[in-house]
């Protein structure tokens, strides 16, 4: 991005351009000649409190890893919240880790369950897989090999290779491996560029 068009975006951000405050959040969060975390946060703020989901869920991020701000875990819980709530599957994933993870916040199963579930019905391959987790173990819901299975299904044909695994398993031997995979929250920015971001960037567990 030359000298002309930041000043350009510059301009029209700070008008409430939530586009233009997109594209330089993403600008000075990646470009590995240009990054400034804390203009990055700036923006992205900005645009997050304009509604844009991508920049809540960026801005979660940012929290969660103390990057340009300080680390605060409420605060990412908040943002992930506001764009899982406009129906970001990430975001929604996001908060069934984080309610899963003591490190983070204090472990509530049902909570856990309600994000990886919304995840999982908006086709995250990852909250599929998930939420087959919850139903094998019985975490905060009851044990249901045959929902587990359902959700394992899903998420292998999405490509996740520990689910088929799984499922290899429960076919051959009647049950699933006894040992579980222990994810962590996916705590760099989406990768997801979506719309906005082909055009901010040249095209966020």
């Amino acid at each position: 991005m030359s000298e002309k068009n930041i000043a350009e975006k510059v301009v029209q951000a700070d008008n409430g351009d939530h586009k233009a405050q997109l594209e330089l959040a993403f600008y000075f969060a990646r470009d590995p000649g240009a990054r400034d975390y804390q203009r990055a946060h700036s923006y992205y703020t900005k645009a997050a409190n304009s509604g844009s989901s991508i920049a809540q869920h960026n801005l979660a991020c940012m929290y969660l890893n103390g990057d340009g701000c300080q680390r605060n875990l409420d605060v990412a819980r908040h943002w992930f919240e506001q764009a899982a709530m406009q129906g970001d599957v990430d975001a929604q994933f996001n908060l069934g880790l984080m309610y899963t993870d003591t490190k983070l916040l204090n472990q509530d199963d049902a909570k856990a369950f309600h994000w990886f579930q919304m995840a999982a019905e908006n086709g995250s391959a990852r909250g599929q897989y998930d939420l087959g987790q919850i139903y094998e173990h019985g975490r905060g819901q009851p044990k249901n090999f045959e929902l587990a299975a359902h959700w394992y299904e899903k998420s292998a044909n999405q490509g996740v290779e520990r689910a088929r695994m799984k499922l290899t398993r429960l076919r051959q031997t009647g049950s699933f491996d006894p040992k579980e995979t222990v994810e962590t929250v996916e705590t760099k920015e989406t990768e997801e560029t979506k719309e906005t971001e082909e055009t901010a960037g040249g095209g966020s567990d």
